[in-house]
């Protein structure tokens, strides 16, 4: 239930800005210290979810049970970040699922049941799991 990032060249405007790689499907992929890149929309395969990114990191899509979508990726302050669409067509405000990410966000699922992975700035893998059900909780990162 994954979807590959489009990556489409924005101007800077205000709002949340995430880190974002072209082409993710799902796999963290680490971002070459140091790097800045351009600033771009962050636009998946059905929409965009609004903020800017900065390529080098990445912004991941997953579809939920309920015909919902939700997003991840790493905003500047190194924590990750999600975002959701609802059925009735709006959109959630963006949420810190806290952590320092120095890669890209690999979402992996059934149903409700998520794991978010990436490479923290120690350089080890973390891992983040919701709960299976609709009203599930995160358990926070942990290795």
């Amino acid at each position: 239930m994954k979807r590959s990032l489009v990556r489409e060249a924005a101007t800077a405007v205000a709002g949340l800005i995430l880190l974002t790689t072209v082409g993710v499907s799902g796999a963290a992929v680490a971002a070459e210290s140091g790097t800045t890149g351009t600033l771009a929309a962050c636009v998946t395969s059905t929409r965009n979810w609004g903020g800017n990114v900065i390529a080098g990191y990445g912004c991941s899509e997953y579809a939920l049970p309920n015909g919902e979508e939700q997003v991840f990726g790493v905003g500047t302050d190194g924590a990750v970040w999600t975002r959701w669409s609802r059925t009735n067509g709006t959109l959630s405000s963006w949420t810190s699922l806290g952590g320092q990410a120095r890669s890209s966000v690999s979402v992996e699922g059934y149903g409700w049941a998520i794991t978010l992975s990436a490479i923290g700035t120690d350089g080890n893998w973390w891992y983040n799991n919701r709960g299976g059900t609709s009203s599930g909780g995160w358990s926070g990162w942990h290795r």
